[in-house]
């Protein structure tokens, strides 16, 4: 009656796979391509997409890697992997929606700048001392959680959605964190 005890739609699942570095993720692109060539990699940003391809052609593969702006509803019937969080959810929704997509997986590295904005760092150096390989994926509901908090901090304080060149620059540009490099 009225909604009362409907439950509340949160919107598109989102799973985390978080590596050490962004070196660590890459291969696991690799990996994910050779399992399965028709896997689409995202990137939400020119340079993670630029990067990518440069990796996979140093790895003698020939994959065009997507920027999330450009992709559309053509895909329905692939595998869609995002390379890297936008730094807002809703821009994450919205993709997700637009695909058709009740969930969607999210690679990220812990070295990428949403990360280090929040101590990314501190984890990293952690997670050497508690002797986790740099290969390992990461994996957690509390990890997406805090991704998803980081998020809605980011949200808070950012007055405009720019597209850039990368997420550095669209921190910068937001207004949020400290020069990256």
């Amino acid at each position: 009656m009225f909604g009362l005890f409907s439950k509340k739609n949160k919107g598109v699942t989102v799973y985390d796979n978080i590596w050490i570095s962004e070196e660590a993720k890459f291969r696991a692109c690799l990996e994910m391509n050779k399992a399965d060539p028709t896997t689409v990699f995202i990137a939400w940003f020119e340079e993670t997409r630029s990067a990518l391809e440069n990796f996979f052609k140093r790895n003698s593969v020939a994959k065009q890697i997507h920027l999330a702006d450009r992709l559309n509803a053509d895909f329905a019937d692939k595998e869609l992997i995002f390379v890297e969080h936008h730094p807002l959810a809703s821009e994450e929704q919205r993709k997700a929606t637009e695909l058709g997509r009740n969930e969607i997986t999210v690679l990220s590295a812990l070295s990428e700048p949403l990360f280090r904005l929040f101590n990314g760092d501190k984890i990293i150096e952690m997670m050497k001392k508690m002797g986790i390989n740099e290969d390992e994926m990461l994996e957690n509901g509390m990890i997406t959680s805090s991704i998803r908090k980081a998020q809605e901090e980011i949200a808070k304080k950012t007055t405009i959605s720019g597209s850039s060149r990368s997420q550095a620059d669209w921190l910068l540009n937001a207004g949020i964190g400290q020069q990256f490099s």
